[in-house]
């Protein structure tokens, strides 16, 4: 890029336009110098200070407008809305002017991240649409400080802009890793996790699996069984698995209402019993003992839709000798029985124990009260973790239910 010519032609066809330029009247002259600023030009070498890029392209008196230009640019009334902006990128529109607005905040924040807060609300919101929307390679400092200093202006923007950009059909979501992640920010998942599961419209099963188990952890449990309740009533617009995690996400909230619907459906077709366990498995690891929703009734009655469908024998292939994936989570549920403290948890057990389709796991539920008893009974007994009680099950043959063709012993 021949710079030097590239300056002489910008000075000749800007500078009558030089209070336009420095008031921010007509912003699009101002979008290839906030492209230069953000370092979005491979041949300007990323390493010049950001203002000294904007003098490669026009001469001393024509940069230092546009600078003011960019700030200026801050006070405009005509800057799109971050709905507008949500919206326009589920149909994969850019504001270009969003990279102006980008440059003067950067200029307001390396002067001091306090006047950040000073700016009009509305811009600040649609700054961080354009942020989450219009891609630059550039450290935009301000936008951490929004969303760790100004959290409630952060949120609310975040939200408006997922939710215009869902509600438009929009399938991807910029900065899904705010959720989705192993150190997720909270703040944001408490927010906006229940407009997230009613928007999303072509939320993939996978994905409606993570948020519905986030959820489960972080939502108000009542308005996530009025979203559910709500979602089931339109059935056409869910598939096979969607329907089975709205249905499975009412039961765990609502058992006694929900139960026969969920049994009915799943009925004993393990194509639907399979994630149906997985999804109990995943909602059972966020809750610790103390908030867990899973009651020792809610257990049972799961155990007897689940269980009978996987065997309790212990394979041979495919784990090294060890329970195969579904084995093991049918386990877990029954482990959880072990863990319980309740009053009537023996009560269940028993109950469990009635049931015909059961009589395959009659073993491990004879060891169940046995531990049950035990704990009770003896002050010093102490309870076998996870791979113990397993282990102690398959010494005394009850993890041998059935067997299959599959199975070498």
């Amino acid at each position: 890029m021949d710079f030097e010519l590239t300056r002489t032609e910008n000075d000749e066809r800007l500078l009558a336009q030089i209070e336009v330029i420095r008031t921010a009247k007509n912003i699009d002259v101002l979008i290839p110098f906030a492209k230069a600023y953000l370092g979005m030009f491979y041949v300007i070498d990323a390493e010049i200070e950001d203002k000294e890029k904007i003098k490669l392209l026009a001469n001393g008196e024509l940069a230092a407008a546009v600078i003011e230009g960019f700030i200026a640019s801050l006070k405009s009334t005509e800057i799109e809305s971050v709905e507008a902006i949500g919206h326009a990128n589920a149909e994969k529109k850019e504001f270009h002017q969003g990279y102006v607005i980008l440059a003067g905040l950067d200029l307001v924040a390396k002067d001091s991240l306090k006047n950040i807060a000073e700016i009009n609300l509305s811009v600040l919101e649609s700054a961080v649409g354009f942020y989450l929307t219009n891609k630059t390679n550039h450290q935009n400092i301000w936008f951490d400080y929004l969303s760790e200093q100004h959290k409630d202006i952060f949120l609310g923007a975040l939200l408006k802009y997922w939710q215009a950009l869902l509600k438009n059909g929009g399938s991807y979501l910029p900065y899904r890793y705010l959720i989705f992640s192993e150190e997720p920010d909270i703040n944001v998942i408490e927010f906006t996790i229940l407009m997230l599961l009613k928007n999303w419209q072509h939320c993939k099963a996978k994905v409606l699996f993570q948020l519905l188990s986030i959820a489960f952890q972080y939502s108000d449990k009542n308005k996530l069984l009025d979203l559910c309740e709500e979602k089931l009533e339109q059935d056409e617009s869910l598939t096979e698995k969607t329907r089975l995690y709205w249905l499975a996400t009412a039961f765990l909230l609502s058992p006694d209402k929900h139960s026969a619907r969920l049994s009915s459906y799943v009925s004993r077709v393990k194509l639907k019993i399979m994630p149906l366990l997985d999804f109990v498995i995943s909602v059972s690891n966020t809750q610790s003992k103390e908030q867990s929703a899973l009651s020792d009734k809610l257990i049972t009655q799961l155990l007897r839709m689940i269980a009978p469908v996987f065997p309790p024998q212990q394979h041979v292939y495919g784990t090294l000798g060890g329970l195969d994936i579904n084995s093991r989570n049918v386990m877990k549920l029954f482990y959880l029985l072990v863990l319980s403290d309740n009053e009537d948890v023996t009560d269940a057990i028993k109950w469990l124990r009635k049931a015909r389709v059961m009589k395959i796991y009659a073993g491990v539920i004879d060891d169940l009260l046995e531990i049950q008893i035990r704990k009770k009974n003896e002050q010093n007994y102490s309870v076998p973790d996870f791979d113990s009680y397993i282990d102690n099950l398959a010494k005394n043959n009850n993890l041998d239910g059935r067997t299959t063709k599959f199975d070498l012993r």
